[in-house]
This record gives C-alpha cells, sequence and structure tokens, in this order.
C-alpha cells in the first residue's frame, strides 16, 4: 500500500475507529478530489456504505464573494453548512479534510469573509453540541495540494506530503499503535498537571507576553483522544479557563490563517477574561471579525501546551494551516470551552457551564504563543509555584 493510501486508511481506522457498520460524512474542497475518492474507496473496504460528502470549491465561492452583494452571498448554497446538522442527528462521523490556499481570499472585503464565518457558525449550531459532548466521531485532517505548496519557503508539493507523512507516523509499519503510545504520553502528561490542583497559569517570553490565566475548579487537561483522534496530528494537551480571570498581554509567535486568510504579528490585551485591546500588522480587520463575531469570541475558550521542540516544529516549517501550527506551538483559542475540560461538564447544561466559568461562543479560533524562551508557571490552590514549561518546552515532574 502506497503512502497516500495508507494515510487515507489510517484516517477512517486510526483516527476514526470506524467499522463497517459506521456512516462516515466527508467534508473537503474540490482540489483535492482525488484523495477524496481514495478515502471513499478505502471506506468501502472497510465495508462501509453510507457516505455523505459536502465538498466546496475555493473558485466558485472567491467569484461569488466578488460579484455578489452581501445578501446574495449570504443565502448562497455555496456557503451553506447545515448539512452538519443532519449528520450529527443520524450518527455520522465526520472526516473534516482541511486543505488551505493560504491568502486565497485577500482581495475579498474582510467584513463579507467575516459575515459568511458568522453565517456558517449559526448555521451548524446544533452539530457542535454533538460535538462538544462527544456524541458524534470527528475528526480535522490535512491534505496537500500544490497552491498550499506554492505559499510556502521552498516547499514543493511532493516534500510537503512527505512532511505529512513524516509527522502523522505514516511511515511506521503500523500507524495506528504508534500513536497509541504518543497519546499514552500526553495522557500522563495531563493527568500530572490534572494532579497538580492549579490555580492559574502564568505567562511570559521576550515577546512581551505577559498573561495570567485562572483555571476554573475541577479543571481538566486533556488530550485530543475522546472516542477517537479528532485531530491529526496532536503535540498537545489542553483544558479551558475560566473565561472571566484573564488578565495581561499576550503575542502571536506564528501567522494565522483564518478562512484562507493571513492575520500576521498581533496581540491581544485582557482585563477580567475580556480582550479590551488588540492589533495586527497584517489582518487586523480579519482579526476584529472573529472578536466580534458574538459576546463569547470577546473571552478564551481553550489553553494548550504543547513542547517547542515537537516533531512539527522540529521541521523549522511554518505550514500556515491551523492544525500543524497549533500542534508545534503552545497555543490559546478566542471563543468556545469545551465541555469535556470540567469533571461532569459533559453533563452540564450551557447556562451551568457558564456558571462554572466555561465560555460560550460560536466562534472557536486558534492562535500561536509558543517560543523558545517561555516560561510557563502553574501557582497552585496552597500558593505553591511550579514552572511546567521553561523554554518552551514541558519541564517533566
Amino acid at each position: 500500500m502506497d503512502n497516500k493510501r495508507k494515510y487515507a486508511h489510517f484516517l477512517l481506522d486510526g483516527c476514526l475507529n470506524l467499522n463497517k457498520e459506521s456512516k462516515l460524512f466527508i467534508i473537503g474542497v474540490d482540489i483535492i478530489d482525488d484523495f477524496i475518492n481514495l478515502v471513499i474507496d478505502e471506506a468501502h473496504k472497510m465495508g462501509i456504505e453510507e457516505i455523505k460528502t459536502l465538498i466546496s470549491s475555493p473558485k466558485k465561492q472567491k467569484e461569488l464573494y466578488l460579484t455578489n452583494n452581501e445578501e446574495e452571498i449570504l443565502n448562497s448554497p455555496l456557503i451553506d453548512k447545515s448539512l452538519y446538522n443532519e449528520m450529527a442527528r443520524e450518527g455520522y462521523a465526520f472526516l473534516m479534510l482541511s486543505s488551505p490556499i493560504p491568502g486565497y481570499f485577500d482581495e475579498v472585503d474582510s467584513d463579507i469573509l467575516n459575515a459568511v464565518s458568522k453565517k456558517q457558525m449559526e448555521d451548524i449550531k446544533e452539530y457542535r453540541v454533538y460535538q462538544n459532548k462527544n456524541l458524534i466521531k470527528w475528526n480535522i485532517s490535512a491534505v496537500p495540494n500544490q497552491d498550499w505548496a506554492l505559499t510556502l519557503d521552498n516547499i514543493s508539493l511532493d516534500k510537503l506530503w512527505d512532511l505529512v507523512y513524516d509527522i502523522c507516523l505514516i511511515k511506521e509499519d503500523n500507524p495506528k499503535e504508534a500513536w497509541k503510545l504518543k497519546i499514552e504520553k500526553l495522557r500522563k502528561r495531563a493527568e500530572y498537571l490534572n494532579n497538580l490542583n492549579i490555580d492559574k497559569l502564568i505567562y511570559h517570553n521576550s515577546l512581551g507576553t505577559n498573561l495570567e490565566i485562572g483555571l476554573p475548579d475541577d479543571y481538566l487537561f486533556a488530550s485530543a483522544e475522546a472516542q477517537n483522534l479528532v485531530n491529526m496530528p496532536t503535540e498537545e494537551v489542553f483544558t479551558s479557563p475560566n473565561y472571566l480571570k484573564v488578565n495581561g498581554i499576550v503575542y502571536a509567535s506564528k501567522i494565522l490563517i483564518h478562512n484562507d486568510n493571513e492575520i500576521e504579528d498581533f496581540y491581544l490585551k485582557f482585563k477580567d477574561g475580556k480582550i479590551i485591546d488588540y492589533g495586527a500588522k497584517r489582518g487586523e480587520e480579519i482579526l476584529k471579525g472573529i472578536i466580534e463575531t458574538d459576546e463569547g469570541s470577546h473571552y478564551l475558550g481553550e489553553v494548550a501546551l504543547v513542547d517547542y521542540s515537537s516533531p512539527i516544529s522540529m521541521t523549522n516549517v511554518i505550514f500556515k494551516n491551523t492544525l500543524y501550527d497549533e500542534n508545534a506551538s503552545c497555543h490559546l483559542a478566542i471563543g468556545a470551552s469545551f465541555a469535556e475540560c470540567i469533571k461532569g461538564g459533559l453533563e452540564l447544561s450551557q447556562e451551568e457551564l457558564l456558571k462554572r466559568g466555561l465560555n460560550y461562543s460560536h466562534e472557536h479560533v486558534d492562535f500561536f504563543i509558543g517560543t523558545s524562551d517561555l516560561e510557563v508557571k502553574a501557582v497552585l490552590k496552597n500558593g505553591e509555584e511550579v514552572v511546567i514549561m521553561e523554554k518552551g518546552n514541558f519541564k517533566e515532574a
């Protein structure tokens, strides 16, 4: 089996843990039709008969944005994602294939892109409930394309594919078993953090980041494994902050691609959890649109710790793809929290989660803050201070 087919099979078997009784929903773009067809072929070989797809066209979307007014755009079937809700209700496993073209929508008015993003978040509200409560299987994985490769420094399409195979352990004899070992290491790391009884985390680095993040009572750090591997690859342990207990300033350490638009050299300033100031060298209007999606998008929903020396970071490639760049760096996320990141959270209502300090938003956007000199200190409930990361890397107990 060649590596591309092996990767397609691994996404179904190793990440989503599907069997012949499973139902599969594939979300992707038309520029990777060949890989989508490969996934469908592998699914049929596994005996999976119920397969649905939602394939969008970046070219058609761009034409829509440039030739229509906002009302026409928002009512177009080209941006409709409401099928997510039906597929979640019917118990389909979601395979979301990320294949970006960084900068592709630079010509499009940022107000249009922000309105589309907000509309799509509204469209999938029901799906997000299923996702956040771990009621469905889902996975996000990346698929290289020629246009994406061209935006990277000295990276051909073949080289980009090779990096994906290396990072996702596809060249191993048994990728599924190799990932079990990696996930076990992350699980133990999360367990260590949970046993510390942390009150707050304090971040410092030479970019100017000086940030305090309070954690909820009964917080839980987790790795990216629920019923299945939800991110491929994954190098993180993560939790959700008390959204009202974030103070200070944080500087992004890498470019952020949001809906194929670039946001570069930006900062966020917080007081009592809320973003009270922000700025960006480039893409500030896109950043503004993220923050102003709704009330909850003015607050944080995720805190993730990743070694600066992670395998992705060691490639020295900025992938311009959140899935990869977030797993090369400590990161935070604007917007929705995770119910699983507090004891008993999966059984709580949204109102109960808010009372416990977990944020609610239609938005969830990861951004990257890790550097080679990042220090993260945990202040425990008993007042003790423990350095959990130094020089960008996790300091094991």
